[in-house]
C-alpha cells in the first residue's frame, strides 16, 4: 500500500511538472499551423491570380484576429475566394479555428491588404506577424515566406 502511495505522489509530481510545457508546445504546433496555411493561402491567391488574369487580394483584420482572400478588379468590387478545399466562401477566424494565436500586426505599405495583380505581382511587400513568428510577402515576387 506505501508503494503504491509512493507511485502514486510521483506521478502526481511528474503531471504537474509536464503538463504545462505540454501547453506551450501545442500553442506551438497551432502558430506553426496558422504560419503554414497562411503561406500557402498567399501563394495560392498569387497563382489564382496569375491563372485567372485578375486581382486577388490578402485582407488581414488584426483587430478581429482573422483574414480573407477575395478576387475583383478593385476593393469596392471583390468577392471572396472559395476555400479550394470545401469550396466554401468563409474568411479564417483565427479565435474560432486555431484558439491561443493571434495576428499582432499586418503591413503592406501602410495598409493590412495587399493585392496581387494578373502578373503575381503584390501591390506592396511586407509582413504579418503571429504570436511569435512572420510571414514575409517579398514586394518584387509575391512570394511569402516565414521568416525565423
Amino acid at each position: 500500500m506505501v508503494e503504491l502511495a509512493l507511485v502514486i505522489s510521483i506521478l502526481g509530481v511528474v503531471a504537474v511538472i509536464v503538463f504545462p510545457k505540454i501547453g506551450s508546445v501545442l500553442d506551438d504546433i497551432k502558430e506553426k499551423a496558422v504560419s503554414e496555411r497562411l503561406v500557402q493561402d498567399i501563394n495560392y491567391i498569387r497563382n489564382y491570380a496569375i491563372s485567372r488574369h485578375d486581382t486577388t487580394w490578402l485582407v488581414v483584420e488584426p483587430a478581429g484576429n482573422r483574414y480573407a482572400l477575395f478576387t475583383g478588379p478593385s476593393s469596392g468590387s471583390r468577392t471572396l475566394i472559395p476555400d479550394p478545399e470545401s469550396l466554401e466562401q468563409d474568411t479564417l477566424d483565427l479565435d474560432d479555428d486555431f484558439s491561443g494565436v493571434g495576428i499582432s500586426s499586418a503591413t503592406f505599405g501602410g495598409s493590412s491588404e495587399v493585392s496581387f495583380n494578373y502578373w503575381g505581382t503584390p501591390s506592396d511587400g511586407g509582413t504579418i506577424v503571429l504570436n511569435s513568428r512572420t510571414i514575409t510577402i517579398v514586394a518584387e515576387t509575391g512570394m511569402a515566406y516565414e521568416t525565423p
